[in-house]
């Protein structure tokens, strides 16, 4: 239905670079929810912890390799796209060094893990499977950010799906022949090449043809000037996932099941943020450079749809969380999973307003800040957990995580309050805050009505 021209009005490209992904994503969280509902019962906790473990473990040293490189990508492609080739083709060569140096850097935390006691031959095997999917996966983000870029949020978006769609079926399969979650890693490679085959494939035809460019200046200027994004993704990583690798040591395969079990549920809510400040990134970066007034009001709207969605969510989620776990483990995952999901959802609003705030103040350039941010957050987080853990198990990491988020918004706010505004906070959260409320209110009374789950979320 949408047919692009040069005068389409910013509310409409916006809104289309940001229904169609989340749109998609949402469909593509449908499928894989399906296909959890089946790894979870064929795989059980203890396999599922080793699971969610090696995808974890690796998704620190995708952060390495991608290095940020990807947003920076999209900042300046969105000024200038006649360098877009520039940057991609810079992109590429380093991501492929830096590839090659996360390979040590793996074997030594394997090694590390090994001699304590945490490591199983079936999860070095995963990991070995993930690390290879590393480079095309570094490959189709590269031309996703160029479609950002160009404001064609939806070619990525669709190929995600078909991508989805590739990584279930073939991952069905392998768990009904028996090959567990070593064969899902293998799957997980095969779907990263479709992938990237067809996102460059269509952005020859719709962006441009890429050939070989590297000039030495800009690559030593992209390193420097992503490497703070770099690490306050990996920081804010850290800050929301090192409770899966200390649970582990700590807690066992089977804790981290109940617990990766739980977030099943929180992944999928993510993608609404994620998918709505990558649609609004490019506008943002331009009102950073020529109309503030106007970059604060984009900002201040961002922040009321998405607390319109959080706070509900957050508010409704523990009087379903029973029902939501059992359709998604089955009983084997109760009453574990159900209590890290009632805990951890009240994350969700500091999440939503951190995520957008974030990449406001990347557009207004201040990621050097965000890496003091982050450092408060993850020094938080880690001492919390370490303390939390041992005696609380999963109940206690989910508690620091929700605390952490707010801890994380407390140097957020100052930094938007020094260098572009300060917020009227009432005036944005009082409304969901109340409707949410009452909402909650409803559901206590309803709680010892055996509905079923579909009909007490509609009430």
């Amino acid at each position: 239905l949408y047919r692009e021209s040069e005068d389409d009005p910013t509310v409409k490209r916006v809104a289309k670079n940001s229904l169609v992904p989340m749109g998609l994503q949402l469909l593509n969280k449908v499928i894989d929810f399906a296909f959890a509902m089946l790894m979870l019962r064929i795989l059980a906790p203890e396999m599922a912890g080793r699971y969610y473990f090696a995808v974890a473990f690796i998704g620190y040293f995708d952060i390495l390799v991608r290095f940020g490189l990807g947003t920076l990508l999209t900042r300046e492609v969105a000024k200038d796209r006649g360098h877009g080739n520039k940057y991609l083709s810079t992109v590429t060569v380093l991501r492929g060094l830096l590839w090659l140096t996360s390979l040590p850097l793996m074997a030594i935390v394997i090694l590390f893990y090994a001699f304590s006691g945490s490591m199983t031959p079936d999860i070095v095997i995963a990991i070995a499977l993930f690390a290879v999917g590393l480079i095309f996966s570094s490959l189709a983000d590269g031309f996703s950010a160029v479609f950002y870029a160009h404001e064609k949020m939806e070619y990525p978006a669709a190929i995600s799906t078909v991508t989805t769609v590739t990584r279930v079926s073939l991952g069905a399969l392998i768990l009904l022949m028996g090959w567990g979650f070593v064969g899902l890693a293998a799957v997980s490679v095969v779907s990263n090449i479709v992938s990237a085959s067809i996102l460059g494939f269509l952005m020859m035809r719709h962006c441009f043809r890429p050939h070989p460019e590297w000039d030495p200046q800009t690559g030593k200027w992209m390193m420097r000037t992503s490497f703070p994004l770099m690490i306050n993704l990996l920081l804010a990583t850290i800050f929301f996932r090192i409770d899966v690798l200390l649970l582990k040591p700590m807690k066992g395969d089977e804790v981290v099941g109940y617990y990766g079990a739980a977030y099943k549920y929180i992944d999928g809510l993510n993608i609404i943020p994620a998918y709505f400040t990558q649609a609004i990134f490019p506008l943002m970066s331009r009102y950073a450079d020529s109309a503030r007034d106007s970059l604060m009001r984009a900002y201040g709207l961002a922040l009321r749809l998405l607390l319109m969605l959080a706070l509900p969510i957050a508010f409704g989620t523990p009087f379903i969380a029973e029902g939501l776990i059992m359709v998604l483990g089955g009983a084997d995952y109760l009453p574990d999973s159900k209590i890290a999901l009632q805990l951890i959802i009240w994350f969700l609003p500091f999440s939503f307003v951190n995520s957008v705030t974030q990449y406001v103040l990347i557009a207004i350039d201040q990621q050097r800040f965000l890496t003091k941010a982050f450092l408060i957050g993850v020094t938080f987080n880690i001492i919390a957990n370490l303390i939390v853990i041992p005696r609380y198990s999963y109940m206690g990491a989910a508690v620091v995580t929700v605390l952490s988020e707010f801890a994380l918004l407390i140097p957020f706010y100052y930094a938007v309050r020094k260098h572009l505004a300060p917020l009227p906070w009432f005036g944005l959260f009082w409304r969901p805050l109340l409707a949410s409320s009452v909402m909650a209110a409803v559901m206590w009374l309803l709680r010892d009505i055996p509905w079923p789950l579909l009909a007490l979320v509609g009430a």
